[in-house]
């Protein structure tokens, strides 16, 4: 393999990248304290894979992703400091478009939206107290509560997290998660979203491990790195999401994270977004899909069927970790 193929994802991962830019400039984030260790495996060594940029709000700086060769791993070295990432969550970010009012719909809708995850976590924990750390607007915590449970959640954005409790009457405190107190012990504890933007992984986990009751469930959902439509897109894909994530997980190397951290993993689901896709493919072209009556054929006969088939196959874009703590 050439100097400028490199292999994503983990252990089982395969395909090649398109070639890595290493060389490119960096702008302001060339400090040395600003390289990151692998969170997975502790190792310092990395291996240039894209330099990218905000796709999705827009950025003039650069940000360069890199391949730990130990573990395979993918990570953001160097990378902006916690508060220059947290500026980057503004309030033009279109997971806050309810809460800030761009977007309406009914309760019910948005609810709708974590059916899979209210109905799989009902599944296997009995209701009691949960923490939804990272909870956005809201809507996830509502429908648990709707379910049984005493709900409450962290918000990194306060504005978001205002709306939580204002809106829908929730016990959610704004900040981020290494900022606020947690509280107590809990019979679940959620991150959607959530272990890809933190700059320690692992202090996190602890923490969860230090306030989930023996028996609790732990869930953690991120995107994967070693998906098919990863690999196909590579440095376009919509995921990669720079500077917001700084990590980037496959399923082996997300279940030896949580492994390293006290959990054994139950059950790992696999989720597709056919917006994904699209975004993707508007990255890599530089213009609107679809944008033609062959876009729209390619959507309807290629783009949505590919969402829903690809979990099945092991291979979805979206993955999600229910745990338990070892010796619980």
């Amino acid at each position: 393999m050439g100097d400028n193929e490199i292999i994503i994802g983990g252990s089982n991962g395969g395909g090649k990248a398109e070639a890595a830019s290493g060389d490119a400039p960096l702008s302001t984030f060339e400090e040395a304290e600003r390289q990151v260790d692998c969170a997975v495996c502790g190792g310092a060594l990395q291996r240039p894979m894209w330099t990218v940029r905000d796709t999705l709000l827009g950025s003039t700086e650069s940000y360069r992703i890199v391949r730990c060769p130990d573990c395979g791993t993918l990570r953001m070295s160097p990378r902006p400091t916690f508060d220059e990432r947290r500026l980057s969550f503004t309030d033009l970010y279109p997971l806050f478009d309810w809460a800030l009012g761009r977007k309406r719909a009914q309760a019910d809708q948005r609810i709708g939206r974590f059916a899979a995850q209210i109905n799989e976590i009902n599944r296997r924990q009995h209701p009691g107290k949960l923490l939804d750390v990272g909870c956005g607007d809201g809507y996830f915590l509502l429908g648990m509560q709707r379910r049984g449970w005493e709900v409450s959640g962290i918000e990194l954005h306060e504005k978001v997290a205002a709306h939580a409790r204002d809106e829908l009457g929730l016990d959610v405190r704004g900040g981020a998660e290494h900022e606020v107190d947690w509280g107590g012990r809990y019979d679940c504890i959620t991150l959607f979203g959530v272990i890809e933007d933190l700059d320690d992984p692992n202090a996190c986990l602890a923490r969860c491990r230090e306030h989930l009751n023996d028996g609790g469930l732990l869930v953690v959902q991120t995107h994967n790195i070693d998906s098919w439509e990863a690999r196909h897109f590579g440095s376009h894909w919509f995921n990669i999401e720079a500077p917001r994530h700084v990590w980037h997980f496959s399923p082996v190397t997300l279940e030896k994270l949580l492994q390293n951290n006290g959990f054994r993993q139950e059950h790992l689901l696999h989720y597709g977004a056919a917006f994904v896709t699209e975004r993707s493919i508007e990255n890599r072209r530089g213009k609107v899909f679809p944008s033609s009556v062959l876009d729209r054929v390619i959507r309807k006969a290629i783009v949505a069927p590919a969402a829903k088939i690809a979990p099945k196959l092991g291979q979805g874009i979206m993955i999600e970790s229910y745990c338990r703590k070892t010796g619980s």
